[in-house]
């Protein structure tokens, strides 16, 4: 259906004339001509011969990129964890009877580096991969097809004995690096640098040519008189005899009468020798992707200069064929297994990308930033560190914050007002919005980390109701079906709301012991985990289940329009795609304000200096009216307000007042 969609789009766009002629989108792909073998202008026989086993520069381009990249391993992933003992991770790692991973590695990546194009054969056992056998790209030939909406024919093979048969498409996983005038077969680094290669190659011919005679530069022997033919060949003879063989040479030079030697003057390529040889050197790094180092250039060489070219040979070179090959098999492998795995590569122990102690702490830094818990940064980042109470806990850290707010930078004294003495309207005023620039500065931070739990939820919803055999269910079942999707995503939930109450009460609960005198707070006291497992458990309750009713309403529609499977899931995706920021902003809201509230309550609490509190209504004209008449109501510290809650924002959805904290 989408192939004929696509189609139609594109004859859409071109003449009358052109749609008259049924003209398929593939036939705007390629010069080739369809139904014929596409062969590519440098053979991997040739490649090797004349390039790699010829030119040092080359035998040490590919040599360098192949034991960077060959021995990483590789892993079948799924929701971003390693899957154990995937039977992708086995076949990979031990491909065959005769070749292990890193030798199937190294046939691939020398391959795309010589020609540009690396072919593996799956063997299939069982309806999955079992083996993988590297293959030589010049018995292998791709057939654009001649079908309209189809790629490839197939395959033309070469056989030992020079029979060619014609093999289906999925016979071969194809690697290539991009041709822009051909689509269906690449070129390789070696193909760029041939001229450079070649020149050098001949350079080094002629000076082996030179001291084959005696490195003596060109010159002439000059006779008095003219020869005859047998005189010319029999002096010949004697200059070869006396001064060309090995033996020979370095003797002095004895002539008889009657002739001299003249000596010619050197050009200036020959003269130029060794540094024409410097910049086939570099210009040869470049196709490859090598800084010259690699290959022996130490004109310009510190120790920093090693380190980034270590570093270098990873980020610029050896992570992007990395990057292809993974895509590669993303598109063509992992559909071969029925949980369709996402097939990454893992550099976690890569030394070149992680140089010291203290750039190791710099990443963890940056992880732990990003709310990855510290067992996991342990473990990738080899640090060895020994297990503690929050080892497997994700945080939201402070630094989250949007850079350049206000709200979450450092505050000058003549802004900030403390919670004390607040006896003018216009200091409440300031206080007031102190703590809400500080609140909403949130409000972005944990939204940003709700969203992605809307997304996954929306993508398990719509799976949920397009699977199943029948084309049409009731709209119980379908609701049960989008019920066991959105349960499925509990743990997560329960795992951000926990992270994010944690750091915005650590966040304002030290606010306050700021501002009454620098007293110590206790984030992770007993109380408090015992409110935030609590809180979590119950707000994930409420958001899980408004969801579940968000969803059965548009289900209900669905089935009252007569929609279908595959239609009410779509329908479903765009609903979570339109309403998902916007829920995620409102949950933020709740979650930062209910924090807030008890954190700024624990702290007074833990501060032992507070004895009690009066009510802050927003001073803006979005407050409730029942929250305006409470402003400046006052109670005991352990003592609730009026409307039951023990601090503001306590229960109330959306609610921005605040608590003035009162000493005595």
């Amino acid at each position: 259906m989408f192939e004929k969609i696509r189609e139609r789009l594109v004859l859409s766009l071109l003449p009358e004339r052109v749609k008259r002629e049924a003209l398929s989108p593939y036939d705007l792909m390629s010069f080739y001509q369809s139904g014929q073998p596409v062969y590519g202008d440098l053979t991997i026989r040739k490649a090797t011969r004349e390039g790699y086993k010829m030119s040092v520069y080359v035998y040490r381009s590919v040599r360098t990129i192949v034991q960077a990249i060959s021995g990483i391993p590789w892993v079948a992933e799924k929701d971003g964890e390693a899957i154990p003992n995937h039977p992708f991770t086995q076949a990979w790692a031990n491909p065959n009877p005769e070749f292990s991973g890193q030798d199937n590695m190294e046939f691939l990546t020398s391959h795309l580096l010589l020609v540009g194009n690396s072919l593996i054969q799956p063997v299939m056992v069982g309806g999955k991969p079992r083996e993988f056998w590297m293959c030589m790209p010049d018995l292998i030939k791709p057939i654009p097809s001649d079908v309209k909406g189809e790629w490839l024919q197939g395959y033309e093979v070469t056989t030992a004995g020079g029979k060619k048969l014609i093999v289906p498409p999925d016979q071969f996983l194809h690697f290539q690096q991009f041709d822009p005038g051909n689509p269906y077969w690449g070129i390789g680094a070696l193909q760029a640098a041939a001229r450079t290669v070649d020149t050098d190659n001949e350079a080094q011919d002629t000076q082996k040519i030179q001291l084959q005679n005696r490195n003596i530069p060109p010159g002439v022997f000059q006779f008095d008189q003219n020869l005859t033919d047998p005189q010319f060949e029999e002096a010949t003879q004697r200059v070869k005899e006396k001064f060309l063989q090995k033996s020979k040479r370095g003797e002095p030079w004895i002539m008889g009468g009657g002739y001299k030697w003249q000596q010619m003057s050197l050009t200036p390529q020959e003269m130029d020798y060794i540094a024409s040889r410097l910049q086939n050197l570099r210009a040869i790094a470049g196709a490859f992707g090598l800084d010259p180092w690699w290959l022996g250039d130490r004109e310009n060489s510190t120790y920093n200069n090693v380190a980034e070219a270590r570093r270098s040979l990873f980020e610029d070179t050896g992570i992007p064929m990395l990057d292809d090959i993974r895509s590669t098999l993303n598109l063509k492998l992992s559909p071969m297994y029925p949980d369709k795995p996402y097939i990454n590569y893992d550099l976690s122990n890569v030394a070149a990308l992680r140089d010291d102690e203290e750039k190791k702490s710099q990443i963890a830094t940056r992880y732990f930033a990003m709310g990855v818990p510290v067992s996991q940064i342990n473990d990738r980042l080899e640090l060895g560190l020994e297990e503690f109470s929050g080892w497997d806990t994700s945080y939201l850290p402070f630094s989250l914050a949007p850079s350049g707010s206000t709200a979450l930078s450092g505050e000058t004294e003549d802004v900030k007002t403390k919670a004390l003495n607040l006896d003018t309207e216009e200091k409440k005023t300031m206080q007031w919005k102190r703590v809400d620039r500080r609140l909403v500065a949130w409000w972005d931070v944990i939204a940003k980390r709700i969203l992605p739990l809307y997304v996954s939820e929306g993508k398990a919803v719509a799976s949920a109701i397009s699977g199943g055999k029948s084309v049409k269910v009731s709209a119980d079942e379908l609701t049960a079906s989008a019920k066991r999707a959105i349960d499925a995503q509990r743990a997560k939930w329960i795992e951000l709301l926990l992270a994010s109450s944690l750091v915005v009460i650590d966040d304002f609960g030290k606010m306050v012991s700021a501002d009454v005198g620098g007293t110590v707070f206790d984030p992770m006291s007993a109380a408090i985990r015992k409110w935030t497992k609590e809180h979590a458990a119950e707000n994930v309750k409420t958001i899980l289940k408004t969801n579940l009713d968000d969803v059965r309403r548009v289900i209900l529609q669905g089935v009252d329009d007569g929609l279908t499977r595959p239609q009410l899931a779509s329908k479903l995706r765009v609903f979570y795609d339109d309403k998902s920021t916007y829920k995620a902003m409102r949950i933020a809201r709740t979650e930062s304000a209910q924090a807030a509230g008890y954190g700024r309550h624990e702290a007074a609490k833990q501060s032992g200096v507070v004895k009690g509190k009066t009510w802050l209504s927003s001073r803006d004209d979005r407050v409730r009216d029942d929250h305006i008449a409470m402003d400046g109501e006052s109670r005991g510290l352990n003592e609730a307000y009026s409307n039951g809650e023990m601090y503001a924002g306590e229960s109330s959805i959306n609610c921005r007042c605040q608590d003035i904290d009162v000493l005595k």
